[in-house]
């Protein structure tokens, strides 16, 4: 869906009142509101936030996900933190004017002292006032796992174990923010808490030559992304299968493991992010445990195909117990079989070296595809497919020869074919002469 300006301007307002809304409870709280205000709180019922009404995207989220008070409260000051951090300017004049700073404020202000970052404790004494039993309740949200967290709309800055998360400070993603502002999902970009690439194609399946085996393991997830639904559901078999399919795709590379899941995201019109293992694996005790988080957490609920490359750098072998290193290893690889197990969507794990996964992995995937070097008649088609229509092949050229003489596979021949494009281009020629594609067959096999 594409906004019009009109809705993301009635969008606007809706937001604008909240966070009206909002900086009248602190300067309640704060003991600054005037007899006009104290009387709207306390005998008006302006404690309550704004009623709203469909027909916006913030007021929709709202309405759909039935949020009460609390929670709604809990989502417009993350959301002001973000998009107009000045609504915490009351709470930060009385943090910098304090002699004695008051805990119950909680918050951080800026190095340079012109913000005020909420915490929970923030949150707390904003929503509460000063009510043991709707602290704990707010509490409840933050300590145990509430959807905010779980699907992603919020997050916790800096954690440190066995402190209460009312005292780290909370922001919401950026998606969610573009979602109630302006009713688009931005998908999340490759960074370091972030460590995947979404992945698309332009090709088709009829550009991908695939064994009749692996055509027969590919429509096995096809038909599992079609019809988990109905197994879970219609069939009432939630309580005995879990949700998701893990596949491993091995075999060497170039054999289009990779194409292969771009395709099946593409046919089905679900986004597959490719995961970049190397990033996820840290030397230091409990990063990478933090990093593997961090990829599910934002995957959770969204039916991404996890694509982990090169996954024998993550998934590998346990060892013995021997030391400090290998126990943390193999913790890591203990935590990463928990979140393998857990995500709802497709994993797929592509590997050049099989034998070096762990088979406590290996027990948990429904499937294992072989990705075998193409035959004869495979590379031919590989060949045709290759160069198209729009380049002449000189006539001495026989494919069907170059195909029985060089056991190349699909990423190699693709190779070549660029290779051999680029140097007839060079040479003002659209005609692949012989003699280039036999140079281009011997420069790319001296790369093995």
């Amino acid at each position: 869906m594409i906004a019009n300006q009109d809705l993301i301007k009635a969008n606007a307002k809706i937001i604008e009142n909240d966070f009206n809304w909002l900086k009248n409870l602190i300067l309640y709280q704060l003991g600054k509101a005037n007899d006009a205000l104290i009387e709207r709180i306390e005998k008006q019922g302006e404690i309550q936030p704004p009623t709203i009404e469909k027909g916006t995207f913030y007021s929709d989220f709202i309405i759909e996900n039935a949020l009460n008070g609390i929670e709604r409260g809990i989502l417009l000051v993350a959301l002001a933190a973000y998009i107009k951090p000045g609504v915490f300017d009351p709470l930060l004049e009385q943090s910098l004017n304090d002699k004695h700073f008051d805990t119950r404020l909680g918050g951080i202000v800026s190095n340079n002292q012109n913000s005020f970052i909420p915490t929970g404790e923030t949150i707390i004494f904003i929503l509460t006032n000063n009510s043991l039993s709707e602290r704990l309740l707010i509490l409840n949200i933050l300590e145990n796992n509430h959807w905010f967290f779980e699907q992603n709309v919020l997050l916790f800055d800096n954690i440190i174990a066995n402190r209460p998360m009312s005292s780290f400070s909370i922001h919401i993603s950026k998606e969610f923010v573009n979602k109630l502002t302006t009713g688009v999902s931005n998908k999340p970009n490759y960074s370091l808490t972030f460590p995947a690439t979404l992945m698309s194609t332009n090709l088709d399946w009829e550009d991908i030559v695939l064994t009749e085996n692996v055509k027969e393991g590919l429509n096995e997830i096809e038909l599992w992304i079609k019809f988990e639904k109905v197994i879970l559901e219609d069939y009432d078999l939630g309580k005995k299968i879990k949700r998701g399919y893990k596949s491993v795709f091995y075999g060497p590379s170039g054999t289009g493991k990779t194409l292969a899941a771009s395709l099946l995201g593409k046919k089905y019109n679900l986004d597959v992010y490719r995961v970049d293992s190397s990033q996820l694996v840290s030397k230091y005790i409990g990063e990478t445990e933090k990093n593997l988080g961090s990829l599910f957490s934002q995957a959770a609920n969204k039916n991404w195909i996890l694509f982990f490359d090169e996954a024998e750098s993550l998934f590998s072998k346990r060892t013995s117990n021997n030391s400090s290193n290998d126990k943390f290893a193999n913790q890591q690889v203990g935590y990463l079989l928990q979140k393998i197990e857990d995500y709802p969507g497709v994993i797929i794990l592509a590997t050049n070296l099989k034998g070096n996964i762990d088979d406590a992995f290996m027990r948990r995937f429904q499937s294992m595809i072989y990705f075998e070097i193409p035959e004869q008649e495979q590379r031919y088609l590989l060949w045709k497919n290759a160069f198209g229509d729009k380049f002449v092949l000189e006539d001495s050229i026989d494919l069907k020869y170059i195909a029985k003489e060089y056991k190349l596979v699909g990423g190699q021949i693709i190779n070549i074919v660029k290779t051999s494009i680029l140097k007839e281009l060079g040479n003002n020629s659209t005609v692949i002469t012989e003699r280039i594609l036999i140079d281009s067959i011997k420069q790319e096999l001296k790369k093995n």
